[in-house]
């Protein structure tokens, strides 16, 4: 397929923005296509390989549909190490963690009363985290853009609880002019120092978003805070993956009535330990809908690791991910020539594909079995998702199914469109350089889904 314009010229009004924005032309990929035509309308630089932000996730999805299948589901156990007699444990409890992207609070809450519900109440050891079905190298979740604490650079873990994050509970107090802040799960391998300060001007950017900070064992929250916010949450990932889901089932254990006489530990499961309790997960094919809509870097981070295990054996490991995702596309045809996958996410400097490469995958997905769960997991147009405050008062609402990415230097959007005509379309488009930002780049794929759609 040429890498020139199948029109030899972009229509009038892309060429216009494109122009007034001062886009250069070869840092753009666009490609669209009837789903029902030979040839794309629209076919611009589609063999250069760039970086595709979030839409990355779609090759990973689509594999996962394809490896796992939409009913798959994450197991997460509990075992015991020690005699269990009338509620109490003299021993140890273990938890074993299977990958699970989605054992947010009310799942972990379900998987903890399940443990009582056998009977355990006393736990006179320690609890043990078995993180041991992933095998991965030590990694700097700030290597990325020097923000460890953000939730979208959570590093994966077997045993994931709440995707990494600790939700701290800003309550202003107007009498005394201060505000109360309160971690939940309580991180006690820290001490805090709140240094906000207390403001009622009105509820800006710079007003609640505090800034979070580390100096050895001590966390220190700064910034300012308007009384005018009201009472939320600010997710932060502090604590390493482990501690933190033994922060989480100590809160809840004890919240329950439970009684734990132990600490923490780190450890697997043994040789003559007992499962005590299994809890499974939603399906595979409800998460990627969170995945997809929501671009949850982690849980697809997660999901790619699964995928490495599940085709070729435990433990998971990146690379087993990667040949995954890559053996997929191959046994469905789909060229992979120059792709780099990286972690999966798309939250990567080094990801690549081309336009060309990503609507292949989409049109093969368009006509597969589990098409209804891959294109059900995109974003709608003005209704959810990262596409929700686009085309909201507008014919196009709910007529994209797409997924979006964005990084520093990189703006991509790929997916499907229904015409006013009733035509279904695939869409890429990537935007790699500095003129994607202060909306550039969002207001030239605004145009071109408005040229789709009348098509």
């Amino acid at each position: 397929m040429s890498s020139r314009l199948v029109t030899q010229v972009l229509p009038k009004s892309i060429k216009k923005l494109i122009k007034k924005q001062g886009i250069p032309e070869k840092d753009l990929s666009i490609y669209v296509k009837d789903l029902n035509a030979s040839k794309p309308l629209i076919a611009l630089n589609i063999k250069k390989m760039r970086n595709p932000a979030s839409t990355m996730k779609l090759l990973t999805t689509y594999s996962a549909l394809k490896v796992l299948k939409p009913n798959y589901h994450w197991k997460t156990e509990a075992w015991i190490r020690g005699k269990l007699e009338n509620g109490v444990l003299q021993g140890d409890l273990i938890l074993k963690g299977y990958g699970d992207p989605f054992l947010v609070h009310q799942n972990y809450w379900k998987f903890i009363q399940g443990i009582q519900d056998r009977g355990l109440k006393v736990i006179q050891g320690d609890v043990i985290i078995d993180n041991s079905y992933f095998d991965l190298p030590p990694m700097d979740s700030g290597a990325f853009d020097h923000r460890p604490y953000r939730t979208y650079n959570a590093i994966p873990s077997a045993l994931m609880y709440n995707f990494q994050a600790s939700r701290f509970f800003f309550r202003p107090d107007k009498l005394n002019k201060k505000i109360d802040i309160v971690p939940y799960p309580m991180v006690t391998e820290f001490n805090y120092v709140n240094k906000v300060k207390y403001t009622s001007g009105r509820c800006r950017r710079s007003h609640y978003l505090p800034s979070f900070s580390k100096k050895g064992k001590t966390i220190i929250i700064s910034g300012s805070y308007s009384e005018k916010c009201g009472q939320q949450y600010i997710l932060r990932a502090l604590s390493d993956p482990a501690h933190h889901a033994f922060n989480g089932f100590r809160d809840f254990w004890t919240g329950m009535g439970g009684k734990l006489q132990g600490g923490f530990r780190r450890g697997i499961v043994q040789p003559g330990d007992r499962k005590l309790h299994t809890y499974f997960s939603a399906s595979l094919g409800d998460q990627i809908r969170v995945i997809n809509k929501w671009s949850n870097n982690v849980m697809t981070r997660e999901l790619m690791l699964t995928l490495g295990a599940k085709k070729y054996g435990k433990p998971a490991t990146l690379e087993k991910g990667r040949k995954a995702i890559m053996q997929t596309l191959a046994e469905n045809g789909i060229d992979s020539n120059g792709v780099i996958i990286d972690n999966g996410s798309g939250l990567s400097r080094i990801a690549r594909i081309n336009a060309s490469q990503h609507a292949q995958l989409l049109e093969h997905a368009w006509r597969d079995e589990f098409m209804p769960e891959f294109m059900s997991s995109l974003s709608l147009s003005g209704l959810d998702g990262t596409l929700v405050n686009r085309f909201r008062d507008d014919a196009m609402q709910g007529r994209t199914h797409m997924k979006t990415g964005t990084l520093k230097n990189a703006k991509s959007i790929a997916g499907y469109m229904l015409s006013r005509k009733g035509k279904w379309l695939v869409v890429v488009m990537h935007q790699n350089g500095p003129k994607v930002s202060g909306g550039r780049g969002t207001r030239l794929q605004n145009a071109v889904l408005r040229w789709v759609f009348e098509q």
